[in-house]
């Protein structure tokens, strides 16, 4: 038998529910009550209780605001307030994104990744083998470091600001974006969290990369290691609150990209003339000097970290100023590029990055090339493609190739391990170069519809990033010739180093561009590939594999460094530096030829393989059937 609707009466008519009401949506907590509390089933359309017409008991009726406070205040079922439930959320989301996992355990894996990973990381500095610096050499790194380490804080600072006016630093997930920066939430409130989660992990990547290269300084330095590596620690996670922090509060004064541009420039500018040998104050020598502490302490360099941090604070507090365009923005590129990190796919992550940036290239080329001869059609758009970089890349490239070449100076004078930071930065160097092997890569139905080879096609591509890269190379040559004189304490002309320089730059600069060209075309597809087998194969053979696409590129790029190593230890024989120079040339150009070559036959040895190991199934097949 169907119940009966009876009307009780409109709440609506009494004016102390009304009040209740609004006490209620004061407290925030009428949303959370009527969706946790109010059965939809039991409510007329009018808003009016049922009643069984066969025991005349209310079936259902309407929830007040009070009767859910009553409910919510008695059973304590969820938080009352928008912040708690913000809290809440992230909780939630957090506890199921790690899952189950204990903190016995998650503590177990970080004491393993520091004993093995510290292990490896002192075993292999002991591998070196650099000696001691002499007394003289000391003096002058103590006199020196400061400004040209404070170079490093003033590139970060000059990052932050730039990265602040683009929308950065912060990154949230879309549903912070979607739904707890649009509720009734104090914006600071629901940024400090992530502020300092990003703060973190700046300071803890810096912290490492400091702790390590202090290590490595405190084996030629005086001074003990540890103390040294405690040092360099404190400096890299000053370098990092710098970057987060300056970030911070260029974004949320609303500065024009061009205005925290200059203001980052003057200071870079001022920095390297007090680091060439000037001796003049500048805004990083405090936080340079704080990675002597290993060796030498001084109060007035804790003045830095009271700048930072005041900075940091000062970023902190404006936190309600942050723009939700800009995190709505990046938080799906930001979830793009975490993706193509998984999958280790690096033209993504440089794509992406660059949108992050805000960095587009140019409509038109910078200069139009004639088309006079169609035989060098791809010469032509290889410079189209490059003459249409941005200006802010080409100045990001003219820097790493001159820290490349002042890296290079440095192993030339004993520290061996720079060669590692040389070969990273030629590496990124061959990245911005090679644009146009790049785009050919992105788009290859274009290739395969042409009537050539793919690997002709794409050996053609690399002559005009070549020519490109030779001023970097003179730049990089300049810097380790001004690095060289200056640290070498009279054993080094101008001339001398000069001519070395000028002897080892192209090579070297071509040669450390051969590993970007490997990781490129690597990632390449494959025509021949067959996707069963990809499927089943072991997952031993895949982490192997993966592993092997990680380190080949960077391996043919520090192959291309240690031409200096012979021009090193001729100088500590006696011998002639420039003839070591030139057949440290001669060995880089042949590794470049050689890359060349593998990109050339790339696919036809992928092919004889291919054929090879599907004649060897066949043949196993027949055997098989035979028996």
């Amino acid at each position: 038998m169907a119940a009966k609707k009876v009307n009780k009466g409109n709440p609506a008519d009494d004016p102390a529910a009304d009040d209740r009401s609004a006490d209620a949506i004061d407290d925030g907590r009428l949303g959370d009550a009527v969706a946790t509390h109010v059965d939809p089933n039991s409510v007329t359309d009018h808003g009016e209780p049922e009643t069984d017409v066969r025991t005349g008991q209310v079936v259902g009726g309407p929830t007040t605001a009070s009767t859910a406070s009553g409910r919510r205040a008695k059973g304590r079922s969820g938080p009352e307030t928008p912040t708690a439930a913000m809290v809440a959320l992230r909780r939630t989301r957090q506890r199921h994104r790690l899952g189950n996992i204990e903190w016995f355990e998650a503590a177990y894996r970080v004491y393993l990744l520091a004993l093995f990973g510290g292990g490896t990381v002192l075993w292999l500095s002991g591998l070196i083998g650099d000696k001691p610096v002499d007394p003289a050499t000391a003096d002058a790194f103590a006199r020196h470091a400061p400004a040209v380490l404070g170079v490093a804080a003033v590139l970060a600072l000059l990052a932050g600001l730039r990265s602040g006016a683009q929308g950065g630093p912060l990154a949230l997930e879309a549903p912070d974006v979607m739904y707890v920066m649009l509720a009734p939430v104090d914006r600071r409130r629901a940024l400090v969290r992530p502020a300092i989660q990003r703060l973190r992990s700046a300071a803890y990547a810096g912290g490492v990369l400091g702790a390590i290269a202090g290590q490595l300084a405190g084996r030629r330095l005086p001074g003990s290691t540890i103390a040294w590596a405690a040092s360099g620690a404190i400096f890299g996670i000053a370098i990092g609150m710098i970057w987060i922090g300056a970030a911070m509060v260029a974004h949320a004064t609303h500065a024009p990209l061009w205005s925290m541009t200059l203001v980052g420039l003057a200071l870079l500018v001022w920095q390297v003339f007090a680091a060439v040998g000037t001796h003049a104050p500048a805004p990083g020598n405090l936080v340079g000097s704080l990675a002597l502490w290993g060796w030498r302490q001084r109060g007035i360099d804790a003045l830095a970290l009271v700048v930072i941090v005041a900075v940091v604070i000062v970023g902190l507090a404006l936190l309600r100023r942050t723009s939700l365009d800009a995190l709505a923005r990046r938080s799906g590129l930001v979830a793009q590029l975490r993706f193509a990190v998984t999958m280790q796919d690096l033209r993504t992550v440089i794509l992406l990055r660059r949108q992050l940036n805000q960095e587009q290239t140019r409509n038109r080329p910078w200069v139009r090339l004639p088309t006079r001869n169609r035989k060098h059609a791809v010469w032509r758009r290889g410079w189209h493609s490059l003459l249409r970089l941005p200006a802010t890349r080409v100045v990001r490239m003219a820097l790493v190739a001159a820290a490349a070449g002042a890296s290079q100076a440095l192993v030339l004078r004993g520290t061996s391990p720079a060669l590692l930071l040389t070969a990273g930065l030629l590496f990124l160097l061959g990245l911005e170069s090679m644009e146009p092997l790049s785009q050919e890569v992105d788009q290859p139905d274009r290739a395969e519809s042409l009537p050539i080879e793919r690997g002709s096609l794409m050996v053609r591509h690399l002559a005009a990033p070549a020519a490109a890269l030779v001023p970097f190379a003179l730049i990089a040559a300049a810097a380790a010739t001004v690095v060289t004189v200056v640290n070498s304490h009279g054993r080094y002309t101008w001339s001398s180093a000069a001519t070395v320089a000028a002897i080892l730059c192209i090579p070297t600069v071509l040669g450390g561009a051969a590993g970007a060209v490997v990781s490129i075309v690597r990632d390449a597809p494959d025509p021949f590939a067959n996707a069963s087998q990809q499927a089943f194969m072991p997952p031993e053979m895949a982490g192997v594999t993966t592993l092997l696409r990680v380190v080949i590129p960077l391996v043919v790029s520090a192959l291309a460094t240690v031409n200096v190593l012979l021009v090193r230890q001729a100088e500590l024989r006696g011998d002639s530096t420039v003839g070591a120079a030139i057949r440290g040339a001669i060995g880089t150009i042949l590794l470049v030829a050689a890359t060349a070559w593998w990109v050339r036959k790339r696919d036809d040895m992928r092919k004889a393989i291919k054929s090879f190991m599907s004649q060897g199934r066949d043949y196993t097949t027949e055997q098989r059937s035979a028996r």
